[in-house]
């Protein structure tokens, strides 16, 4: 009976938190730190019913590699044991190498250019890292991205409710 009752009021729950989501303001861009359990589908479906354009998902991993697929409607990133100083350090020498071919001026590095060069060129609104760890991926991106810890061993729908409703709660000042 109490788990019947349990059951009953976590559905209201639910149905409460997205109801309150879908009247906010949701990220277009999510990040997760993540491990070799997370479910990559049903973190996408629950993206795709909120609207979230892109995800990217960052594990640690002995293999070096970032790569882009589309599933439905989102954009899923995966960088996989891609370090945010390895990708600068990866920028800093492309950008070397139009230098010393004469292809670009000192004096034109900039930002702009730099940030053509990454792996993972948008950032991040909201950055979901379930262990304690600080997250070392996307390092340039990221330096704006609002940051969700949980200490969920599980990382179930509700959990997903709570990072975004999170968000709408927090003033992004963009560094100011």
């Amino acid at each position: 009976m109490i788990k019947k009752l349990s059951g009953i009021v976590l559905r209201f729950y639910v149905k409460k938190l997205e109801y309150q989501i879908r009247h906010g303001k949701i990220p277009k861009h999510v990040m997760v730190v993540a491990d070799s359990s997370f479910k990559l589908e049903e973190f996408v479906r629950w993206c795709e019913k909120f609207g979230i354009e892109e995800l990217t998902v960052c594990m640690r991993s002995g293999d070096r590699k970032v790569e882009s697929k589309v599933f439905g409607n989102v954009r899923v990133n995966f960088v996989l044991g891609y370090s945010g100083k390895d990708e600068i350090v990866d920028a800093v020498r492309e950008i070397a190498r139009l230098v010393e071919r004469g292809e670009v001026e000192v004096e034109d590095v900039n930002e702009k250019l730099f940030e053509r060069f990454l792996k993972v060129r948008s950032s991040p609104d909201l950055i979901i890292n379930v262990g304690n760890e600080i997250p070392e991926f996307l390092i340039w991106q990221s330096i704006y991205s609002e940051i969700y810890f949980g200490d969920i061993s599980r990382f179930r729908y509700v959990d997903f409710l709570r990072c975004l409703r999170d968000y709408q709660r927090r003033e992004r000042r963009y560094g100011r």
